[in-house]
């Protein structure tokens, strides 16, 4: 039985946000709270960094002011030539020990050449020693502006940074000289300033470039954030004093309670999440399993085909729809049924209780089982059942689940199939016709009827066609398609059609191939072969006898005209005689003229010539000869065929008029064929005109080209017609509508013009008399 899924709940979006929103704000609040503590702190730090700015300034200050005094009072006592090398000496080494960052005091010319040097063990200088450099530059500068002032930084002796404070002494306007206290700037920051307060800042001395002159300490603060400058103004050389805060516990301990907060948040944050998604997994899950169950529902209701499980002892716990349809019971009727079942025949029972063994003793065949089974009703009907294992979720097997469809209807038309099947190979094996069909791309037989069997040997389904079918088969050029590269798309399509001689046996065959698509989809060629053995020998029979019949007509033709044509060789017989017999008597006469002889001979010649051509073409008529098609005009074939013509037409009267437009191409055709059918079409036109007055006893021949291919002749008489009924019958062989008439002439002549490929029909005028046309190929058409 299916497990219904729990009910589906309301969603509830708001739930899921205020926690976020909760924790959101809290820790904003933290984040505020922290950072006015840490605003308080460095607003604290700063004040304090202030005063010791202050204090350090005005310390510094009074310190290099005390020196500048020193040195003025010495400069006083030396303007008035009251001090001595001793006192001096005296005075000036007790102050360098009273001060340490002073190296030593000197006096100097005005060239800068030093006199005198304290205390005397002093190493910064020596007396003699010339200053140079900035330091010279500097002490010249003293001596022009003649005020104190302080030297550019340089390097000592000890190679640390030092500078000098100058003091020019002049007496009127004469320069002296100068006192020079050369003190260490590194010294001066130790001394005035105690060690508590170089501890707590980083101190750094820049010259007026703001390039770095020293530190006290070669460790920077990572927190610069509380620091201040403090600009010593000496005369000429501004320094400043930049002093940065050493901050306690670190840079990063202010941050501590921010990464905190936001830390914790983030923990909170994602455990939220994690619970969030776990329940929407949890709601997704349930969704499915609800989607599953509805699908699942769904599919059973709709199927087709009976469903059916039964537990491992064979008593039923589920059936869909479609098996209560098939069998009329209800869910209710048959779930918790055991063997035998409500729908088992009473004359099945023991078939069918066999099979439910053989089921739950897992050796059901996978075709199935076939059997009859019975509605509610009565009903008989068949069925195939199929069992597979029904597994649960711990995948341990609980049941079988049988699937059961009615073959009621298949299994009949599976018997009428193969019944027709039957019929099929009955009457394509009793066929005279040779069938077959082959793979297209490897060959293979796939099927051969009785008659291809008998051709070909009665082992060839299976076999290679093409060796099979060697002795018979068509070229490879002669198809229309490669049969191996036709797509889908292609089916059906024509390969071949056409006759075939059988290179062993020498019968005839009319092949017809195709490609086709095969029962199982793929593309195959079938072929039929009908033996036209028979039917070719009675072709030739009839072309023999054909070709007997058209001389035969040209003789009777011949015959009927022999009279006419013996009275037009008489006339240049006659002729010739006369022109003989009088050259004769005039040479016996002796009373001749050469000139009158040769033009009396000339016209025997010509007359001659004629007689000549007259039985010449009386010969070619009458002999038999293989059909010659060649390029001919049609005015050339109009002149010969007249030539015979006109004897008939003089003896009753008829005028034959010839229009022929110009520059007329030339046809392809055999000649003495075409003269054949010109000559018995007029020939009947002039005998349908024995009862017109010979007034209107005019035949007329036309031509005229209708397309590219073909050129149209027309004979038009003013004779007495032909009956509607007659139209079609008069080319029939023996049928004629004269008297003496044998009825093959216009037969003959349709086998002709068909044979040069044309067409020859017939056509009753309205103003009296019938028209004869007939279609010939021009001469490029042919040439394709």
């Amino acid at each position: 039985m299916l497990v219904r899924p729990p009910p589906r709940q309301p969603k509830q979006t708001w739930l899921w946000l205020a926690p976020y929103a909760a924790i959101g704000i809290f820790a904003l609040a933290m984040l505020v709270v922290t950072a006015l503590l840490q605003w308080r702190e460095h607003d604290t730090a700063l004040s304090a960094l202030e005063g010791d700015m202050h204090w350090a300034e005005r310390t510094i200050e009074n310190r290099l002011h005390a020196h500048q005094d020193f040195l003025t009072e010495l400069g006083r006592e030396q303007e008035f030539r009251q001090l001595t090398y001793e006192a001096f000496q005296v005075r000036a080494s007790r102050y360098v020990r009273d001060n340490p960052e002073i190296a030593a005091v000197i006096w100097v010319d005005t060239d800068g050449k030093v006199e005198w040097v304290a205390p005397n063990e002093a190493l910064a200088t020596f007396v003699g020693e010339q200053l140079t450099g900035i330091r010279l530059v500097a002490l010249q500068e003293a001596l022009r502006t003649r005020r104190a002032l302080f030297s550019p930084n340089y390097r000592g002796a000890d190679q640390r940074h030092a500078n000098d404070l100058i003091l020019p002494v002049q007496r009127g306007s004469s320069d002296l000289g100068a006192f020079i206290a050369m003190q260490s700037l590194e010294t001066l920051l130790r001394v005035t300033l105690p060690a508590g307060f170089t501890a707590r800042y980083s101190l750094t001395v820049v010259d007026a470039d703001n390039r770095e002159v020293l530190s006290n300490s070669s460790i920077r603060p990572t927190d610069r954030r509380i620091s201040g400058t403090i600009s010593l103004d000496l005369p000429n050389n501004r320094l400043g004093l930049h002093i940065v805060a050493y901050r306690g516990g670190g840079a990063w301990l202010s941050f501590v309670p921010a990464a905190l907060i936001l830390f914790l948040t983030l923990i909170a944050s994602a455990t939220l999440f994690q619970l969030r998604r776990h329940a929407q997994r949890r709601a997704e899950t349930e969704e499915q399993l609800r989607a599953a169950y509805a699908f699942r529902q769904a599919m059973s209701n709709s199927l087709v085909t009976g469903l059916r499980a039964i537990d491992l002892e064979g008593r039923i716990t589920f059936v869909n729809a479609a098996f209560c349809r098939m069998t009329g019971f209800d869910e209710a009727e048959l779930v918790g049924v055991a063997p035998p079942y409500p729908y088992w025949p009473p004359e099945e029972f023991d078939r069918l209780q066999n099979n439910i063994d053989t089921a739950l003793a897992g050796r059901a065949p996978p075709s199935g089982f076939e059997m009859r089974i019975m509605r509610k009703n009565g009903e008989r009907f068949d069925v195939r059942l199929y069992f597979s294992p029904l597994i649960d979720t711990a995948g341990k097997q609980i049941g079988w689940i049988a699937s059961m469809n009615d073959i009621t209807e298949p299994k009949r038309a599976r018997v009428e199939l193969e019944r027709a099947h039957e019929r099929f190979v009955t009457v394509i094996d009793g066929l005279d016709t040779a069938v077959h069909v082959a793979d297209a791309r490897s060959g293979e037989i796939l099927f051969a009827n009785r008659a291809f069997q008998y051709i070909f040997g009665f082992d060839t389904v299976g076999r290679d066609s093409a060796l099979v079918t060697a002795a018979c088969r068509p070229p490879p050029e002669a198809l229309s398609r490669d049969p191996a590269d036709l797509d889908a798309a292609d089916l059906p399509c024509e390969l071949f059609d056409g006759e075939i001689q059988h290179a062993l046996s020498g019968h005839w065959y009319h092949l017809h191939e195709r490609a086709i698509r095969w029962v199982d989809g793929r593309t195959v060629r079938v072929q039929i072969a009908a033996d036209i053995t028979d039917r070719k020998h009675i072709d030739e029979v009839n072309l023999q006898q054909q070709k007997r019949l058209e001389q035969t007509s040209r003789l009777i033709t011949m015959g009927e005209m022999a009279s006419s044509l013996a009275h037009e060789l008489n006339q240049p017989l006659s002729a010739i005689a006369n022109y003989c017999a009088g050259c004769i008597k005039r040479m016996q006469a002796g009373n001749y003229k050469f000139e009158d002889l040769l033009s009396a001979m000339q016209k025997a010649s010509d007359q001659a010539e004629r007689a000549g051509k007259i039985i010449r073409r009386m010969r070619d008529m009458v002999k038999k000869s293989d059909p010659n098609r060649q390029p001919i005009a049609l005015a050339e074939l109009l002149d010969e065929a007249r030539a015979f013509a006109d004897i008939e037409a003089q003896r009753t009267s008829t005028q034959i008029v010839v229009d022929l437009p110009e520059n007329l191409p030339r046809i392809v055709v055999d000649r003495i064929m075409i003269e054949q059918v010109l000559l018995n079409l007029v020939k009947n036109g002039i005998e349908a005109m024995h009862d017109t007055p010979v007034e209107r006893r005019r035949l007329y021949i036309g031509a005229r080209q209708i397309d590219a291919r073909l050129l149209q002749v027309e004979v038009v008489d003013n004779g007495h017609g032909l009956p509607e009924e007659d139209v079609e019958k008069i080319f029939a062989p023996f049928y004629t509508t004269k008297q003496e008439g044998m009825g093959i002439g216009l037969a003959i002549c349709r086998s002709i013009i068909e044979f040069h490929q044309g067409h020859l029909w017939v056509e009753a005028r309205r103003e009296g008399g019938t028209v004869f046309r007939f279609t010939v190929p021009i001469e490029g058409d042919a040439d394709e």
